[in-house]
Parts: structure tokens; C-alpha cells; sequence
């Protein structure tokens, strides 16, 4: 499993999360202001090749910017980070079908908690991933002070 993708949210996608943007749903400007506070969190350096992903797609700057830069694993902004992918996958489910919605989030924690068993859940990074896991896109983290954001 591709690890560094995940956490680079690769699996969002973007021409529904603009879809969503265009149809004015709530989600999609929790995203923005999501967005706008990772980039005031000390993000990462614009990466050229993430920044071509979503220059197609028609949303705000500072969703394509903080896209473009995520951060380092072990950076503060992580949470920040997380914080704008669970928006950005709140936007997209809003696209999606209700039928839908169960199997596509079951999937998708079938797949962190493999990335956990794979990054092993006693490290920062597996437990950064079964946090997301457990967190309903859209909603906070927990609060728990065992949960160390990478």
C-alpha cells in the first residue's frame, strides 16, 4: 500500500469535491475555511505534480494550495492537514449517492486500517491513520491524549 499517498490524500477526488463546490454545499465551504487554516499552520512545500491535479478543477486558490503542500509527517501542521483531507472527503461524499455512501466508507476504512497494520499502530503514523479511521468524515478528532497527530 502506498502509505506516503494516503497521507497525501491521493484517494480524493477532486472534479467531485469541485462539483460539490459548485453546487454551494455546506461541506465544500468547510473545506476553504479548512484550507485556509492549514495554510496559516506552517504546510509544506508546493509539490508541482499535486499542484497539476487540481488546477483543472474549479476551486478556491487556497484549496488548490494546501493540496499542493502537504506536510512533513512528523510536522504541527499534521492535524491541520487532516482536518483538510476529512473536509475534502466531506465535500466529496456529498456527490455521492446515499445508496452509495456505506460501502464507499467501508472501503475506505478497510483501507486505513490496513495502512495502520502496515506503518505498524504503535507508531505516530499508524496511530495518525486509525484515527482517521475512527473519525466519520466531516467531524473532529477525538480529543484522546493517547492520540499523538503525526
Amino acid at each position: 500500500m502506498d502509505l506516503e499517498g494516503l497521507y497525501g490524500a491521493s484517494f480524493i477526488d477532486w472534479e467531485a469535491v469541485a462539483a460539490s463546490w459548485s453546487k454551494r454545499t455546506v461541506p465544500s465551504r468547510l473545506l476553504l475555511f479548512a484550507a485556509r487554516r492549514y495554510l496559516e499552520a506552517e504546510p509544506g512545500q508546493p509539490k508541482a505534480e499535486r499542484a497539476e491535479v487540481v488546477v483543472p478543477a474549479t476551486l478556491p486558490e487556497e484549496i488548490k494550495a494546501a493540496f499542493a503542500a502537504p506536510p512533513d509527517p512528523e510536522s504541527v501542521a499534521s492535524r491541520s492537514w487532516g482536518e483538510f483531507v476529512d473536509a475534502a472527503l466531506a465535500a466529496e461524499l456529498e456527490m455521492v449517492p446515499y445508496g452509495e455512501r456505506p460501502v464507499l466508507l467501508g472501503e475506505l476504512r478497510a483501507g486505513l486500517t490496513q495502512a495502520a497494520e502496515e506503518a505498524d499502530p504503535r507508531t505516530p503514523l499508524g496511530r495518525w491513520f486509525l484515527e482517521r479511521r475512527d473519525t466519520l468524515p466531516g467531524e473532529d478528532l477525538s480529543e484522546n491524549p493517547e492520540y499523538m497527530p503525526v
